[in-house]
């Protein structure tokens, strides 16, 4: 019996979420989806289908890098339907709808000043100042939790998966910067 075999591009196709083929709505707080995607069938041959989805979710592919473009739109289950190559080519209403969704998801408080951090049995617990209050978080395998997305700029994720940025690592006191050297 000969094997047939399958090639990944033909396995694999991406839906490019346009204001041609996707509506997106608001309702009672959650973001819905109606629009025309591909899908395939038992043998991987792809056709355009209508969809609609009551709740759906937006994740950035490049959480660090790009806000509002190349954003994976995925339903209920955490399957992809599609992805927005760019929020701004929808009309101002639903690219407005889209920002604040992403903006929601991805709040990041910023970090002004490192005022301590303890470590204790393979946590660190840390005590900033971040928009003018202070603010006390924990971080797991501290040196895993802090992303250097340039010499400059840092991301620090929390135990509970609330994000941190330090916009300028060089423009901390001397005090905040020593006590974060030790893990970037």
């Amino acid at each position: 019996m000969e094997e047939k075999k399958i090639d990944l591009k033909d396995v694999v196709k991406v839906t490019y979420l346009t204001p041609e083929n996707a509506h997106f709505s608001e309702k009672n707080s959650f973001l819905s989806f109606k629009g025309t995607v591909l899908q395939p069938d038992d043998n991987y041959v792809y056709r355009e289908v209508e969809v609609e989805h009551k709740r759906i979710f937006l994740q950035r592919n490049f959480p660090n890098d790009c806000y509002y473009t190349y954003i994976s739109v995925l339903d209920e289950n955490n399957a992809e339907i599609g992805i927005i190559t760019d929020v701004e080519q929808f009309d101002e209403r639903t690219a407005e709808i889209l920002k604040r969704e992403l903006k929601r998801k991805y709040f990041i408080t910023r970090i002004e000043k490192i005022i301590s951090v303890k470590e204790k049995y393979g946590f660190s617990y840390w005590k900033t100042e971040a928009e003018g209050k202070e603010l006390s978080f924990t971080l797991q395998d501290t040196s895993r939790s802090i992303t250097k997305t340039s010499d400059d700029h840092l991301f620090i994720t929390d135990i509970d998966g609330n994000r941190y940025e330090i916009e300028s690592f060089s423009a901390l006191d001397r005090k905040s910067r020593k006590a974060i050297e030790l893990y970037i």
